[in-house]
């Protein structure tokens, strides 16, 4: 056996607590079993599966991620791009001196405003 330490925010730490006593489980148990679903998790995202709960009676799925999931999920699946020299010069260029906004985002930023207005009043 080891020894892991960690830190967790005060909200996580009332989780696992309450698990504890609900699950009768040791903190040790709770904290073994996450990490076996997570490393069962990066697993299978790299294999392009997802995580999802399924509701049993309509069969509804919900799919369940994180900020970490998330980045394994971007990780493994980057895509090289590669742009002529023309392209990424005019990449670079709208860049360094980005075009001013376009009258239809004029447009929607007003209506946005307008409604923020609305909702203070």
């Amino acid at each position: 056996m080891s020894r892991l330490e960690a830190t967790v925010p005060e909200a996580r730490l009332e989780q696992v607590n309450h698990l504890e006593e609900e699950l009768g489980m040791s903190k040790s148990q709770i904290i073994d079993e996450a990490l076996s679903l997570f490393f069962k998790t990066v697993m299978e995202l790299k294999q392009g599966w997802r995580i999802a709960f399924l509701d049993a009676s309509s069969q509804r799925v919900r799919e369940f991620t994180s900020p970490a999931l998330t980045q394994v999920e971007w990780a493994t699946r980057r895509e090289r791009i590669v742009l002529p020299d023309a392209d990424f010069d005019r990449a670079r260029k709208l860049l360094e001196n980005p075009p001013g906004p376009t009258p239809a985002l004029k447009e929607a930023v007003a209506r946005r405003n307008k409604r923020k207005r609305r909702k203070e009043e």
